[in-house]
């Protein structure tokens, strides 16, 4: 069973009723943000094969796509990713991000980075 969570936004219907778009609103899951970074993944890169053990990190896809994997009991398990959506990846769950194409990300943490004691720990 996935650990990374994929958000479900609610949409107020007025804001695609009147013609300009949408908004998405989404909800943290338990602590509150205490930062955000803006990150871009290059199509052919990778990014993670790593864990958290001080934080939950969401991840909302500004533009691209891509498989973020994480492994759960020796098993690798996947989520796709595309723009619009959100994930949570709890602390301590060994993920990977492998873009499809180029992607932009905001990354909103649950504690600071630099007021962790080890922000990031490399996957075995």
């Amino acid at each position: 069973m996935n650990k990374i969570i994929k958000l479900t936004a609610s949409i107020n219907p007025s804001t695609v009723i009147d013609g300009r778009g949408l908004i998405a609103t989404y909800l943290p899951v338990g602590q509150l943000i205490h930062e955000w970074n803006y990150i871009v993944t290059l199509k052919g890169s990778q990014r993670g094969h790593h864990y958290h053990k001080e934080f939950d990190e969401y991840i909302m896809f500004v533009e691209g796509s891509g498989v973020y994997t994480e492994i759960s009991n020796g098993i690798s398990l996947a989520t796709m990713v595309s723009s619009g959506d959100c994930i949570l990846i709890p602390r301590m769950v060994v993920h990977t991000f492998y873009p499809l194409a180029d992607s932009k990300v905001i990354a909103l943490l649950t504690k600071q980075w630099d007021h962790c004691n080890e922000p990031i720990t490399k996957a075995p």
